[in-house]
């Protein structure tokens, strides 16, 4: 984890072994600094654009989908899903469980999307 002021890559990334490998990358080579990283991750001007849209495409072409990951993203308490719903949600990596109930993954989902999802 590395800390910049109050904002840290294991808040924005939680840890997400591809995301965690996508962001070391990018550091790495000197093509982005962290203050870049944390800024511009959570948006489609940043280095994860091309997996956070891929996610949000599914999530539009599976509308129900959608709609359940607004749910988890309104909260800030774990949610209650359907159990298909949560159980897709968490195959693609979206969410981590809480006993039966399901939060985001990481920030950088929870920022991402709510964004785009409009929550």
């Amino acid at each position: 984890m590395v800390d910049v002021g109050n904002k840290t890559t294991d808040n924005l990334i939680g840890g997400h072994p591809y995301l965690v490998r996508t962001a070391l990358k990018g550091l790495a080579s000197g093509d982005l600094s962290l203050r870049e990283l944390l800024k511009t991750g959570p948006t489609e001007a940043g280095i994860f654009s091309s997996h956070l849209r891929g996610h949000l495409k599914m999530l539009e072409d599976f509308p129900e989908l959608g709609t359940a990951m607004r749910q988890v993203l309104s909260s800030s308490e774990p949610v209650r899903l359907k159990s298909e719903e949560s159980f897709r949600l968490y195959s693609r990596g979206l969410v981590v469980r809480v006993q039966n109930e399901v939060v985001p993954r990481c920030n950088l989902y929870r920022l991402y999307f709510g964004d785009r999802l409009e929550v």
